[in-house]
């Protein structure tokens, strides 16, 4: 969220630009990026008040910076992502990305707002307010995401238009009730008109998984803007002439980039590079938008074209004015770059401020009404139902496959975490828990509390342990806690440093393999195992619901 630059400040800089008064700052001898005309540009950047002033030679400053012929580049901005899924606040989200080059970020809170409703997208935008990072928002269209769903809260139309007037608040989130949208579902529609009629530009961001041909053209026709679904060249290349900003994901639990190297590397003019859901660990270890950055370019993709998917394409997509290019009037939010390959970063500017800054940051805000109460696990019936058919879960995939009854190996249970007493369990196949069990409170959308492995007394274990921290992740086997981490933040997020739980999640990692588990990113891929809009098959506690049939499984519902 940022304040427009004030007439005084303007005047100031065009005083700057001509001369007239001293820079605060002048980053010399860079060789400027022009995302704009694809350029490098051998001119210094005279900035003040956190702007840039003018690009040129020989103005004067208070400070100098010597750049030493590296490259200056708008700073990196994720045009979607859900920082929830980070297992981080804001404030140690920007401690994990900044230093790789993000300064930006549009946050999707729908996994607060699902939890306490439309006081989490407030609470995102001030826990974003001096956390290092601007951290503007859209508002969750589909709060809950399906009508198989019931989390602890219910967004309206009403309450959508209100969120859509909050400063930071730049559109409306990915519309996942793609049913909803071409059935005329009457909910659905209201949330569509109060996008277009209120603020925020009317930009509605789209989540079209699986649609093509009329479907995706009727999808497209309701007013939707952009989608990160895409997973071959092809149904890039349908959403691009529908008109939809293709969006490419390159997260922990969906990784669609490589699969669309052929597309980028025709440069297609609507194009934005987002994370979309990625943890700590994967931030840590590879990075964040950098590290798409590396992977475009090794890909054979021009590296001036694919920093543009970063700055000025996400920025113009939002409507951001003032971002995402280096020029005059634009935010002084800059990343100095030692080259153009490996985007390893020097220095990462926010408003003329250095990553040094980042040490002396605010508190987070506390997060209220967003408590865990599972009792009921202790005694719920956890069998299944055996005409049921089983979940395929399938490594870096967030959909599932729908297999024949009989092919499980390991149980899964979701359990209703607002004390309403519903829990189910359904069989998978993939995970391949041989001992003990892992419960999460994370669980996307309504964050329930989701468990999978071998024992019911393990699972009962685990789960009920989630409950005693608050919220977490909890590793069990012989009914006894092997390993836990608390998420005092809505049972989301921890404000420890991004380096601790990069390292305890790697331990989970580490222990769930010797425990037989089959896939990488475990925790990541269980956490969307109950999301009921991503094909084919997901858990809910009210049921097993068939996504592609749009029909709920309850128990003593036969399988089909």
């Amino acid at each position: 969220m940022t304040e427009p630059a004030s007439t005084e400040l303007r005047q100031r800089l065009v005083r700057v630009a001509l001369r007239q008064e001293r820079a605060d700052l002048v980053i010399r001898g860079a060789r400027v990026v022009s995302v704009t005309t694809r350029e490098l540009l051998d001119v210094d950047v005279a900035i003040a008040g956190g702007f840039v002033a003018a690009l040129g030679h020989g103005y004067q400053a208070e400070q100098v910076y010597e750049a030493h012929g590296q490259y200056l580049a708008p700073g990196f901005i994720d045009a979607h992502i859900h920082i929830e899924s980070s297992l981080l606040t804001p404030a140690s989200f920007a401690r994990a990305v900044r230093p790789r080059g993000t300064t930006g970020v549009v946050a999707e809170p729908h996994e607060t707002v699902n939890i306490v409703g439309l006081s989490g997208l407030r609470w995102m935008l001030e826990a974003g307010q001096g956390s290092g990072l601007r951290v503007w928002a859209s508002v969750p269209s589909c709060v809950p995401a399906s009508t198989f769903e019931q989390g602890g809260a219910r967004l309206t139309a009403a309450e959508v238009k209100l969120g859509l007037s909050w400063p930071g608040v730049l559109g409306l989130a990915e519309m996942m009730n793609y049913p909803g949208v071409l059935g005329a579902d009457p909910q659905v529609w209201e949330v569509l008109g109060a996008a277009r009629g209120g603020h925020g530009h009317g930009r509605i961001d789209g989540h079209a998984a699986g649609l093509s041909g009329e479907a995706l053209q009727a999808y497209a026709a309701a007013g939707i803007h952009s989608d990160h679904e895409a997973t071959t060249p092809e149904q890039g290349r349908e959403r691009l002439r529908a008109g939809l900003w293709l969006m490419i994901r390159e997260g922990s639990a969906a990784r669609n980039l490589e699969a669309l190297l052929p597309l980028l590397r025709e440069e297609p003019r609507r194009a934005m590079l987002v994370s979309d859901d990625i943890d700590v660990g994967d931030l840590m270890a590879h990075g964040h938008l950098d590290a798409q950055l590396r992977a475009l370019v090794a890909g054979g993709v021009d590296p001036l074209y694919a920093l543009g998917l970063v700055t000025c394409n996400p920025a113009e997509y939002w409507g951001l004015h003032d971002v995402g290019v280096i020029g005059p009037g634009f935010r002084a939010d800059l990343v100095l770059l030692r080259d153009l390959e490996g985007f390893r970063v020097s220095e990462c500017w926010l408003g003329a401020v250095p990553l040094a800054a980042l040490e002396q940051r605010p508190a987070t805000p506390p997060l209220s009404g967003a408590g865990i109460e599972v009792a009921v696990l202790a005694t719920a019936d956890l069998s299944v139902p055996p005409d049921w058919p089983v979940i395929g879960v399938q490594a870096a995939q967030i959909q599932t496959q729908r297999l024949a009854p009989g092919s499980g190996d390991t149980k899964l249970v979701v359990v209703d975490r607002y004390g309403r007493g519903e829990a189910c369990a359904a069989w998978t196949c993939g995970i391949g828990l041989d001992r003990g069990a892992v419960a999460l409170s994370v669980l996307h959308d309504a964050h329930h509390l989701v468990i999978a492995g071998k024992s019911d007394a393990d699972i009962r274990a685990a789960g009920l342990e989630v409950e005693r921290l608050g919220g977490g992740i909890v590793l069990a086997e012989d009914g006894e806690v092997v390993l836990s981490l608390p998420l005092p933040f809505a049972g989301l997020m921890s404000d420890a440093p991004p380096e601790h739980l990069a390292a305890v999640l790697a331990e989970f990692q580490r222990q769930l393999e010797a425990r037989g588990c089959r896939l990488p990113g475990a925790l990541m891929t269980l956490s969307f195992l109950g999301l009921s809009v991503i094909p084919d098959l997901k858990l809910t506690p009210r049921g097993l619901v068939d996504v592609r049939a749009w029909t709920l499984l309850e128990r003593g519902t036969a399988g089909r």
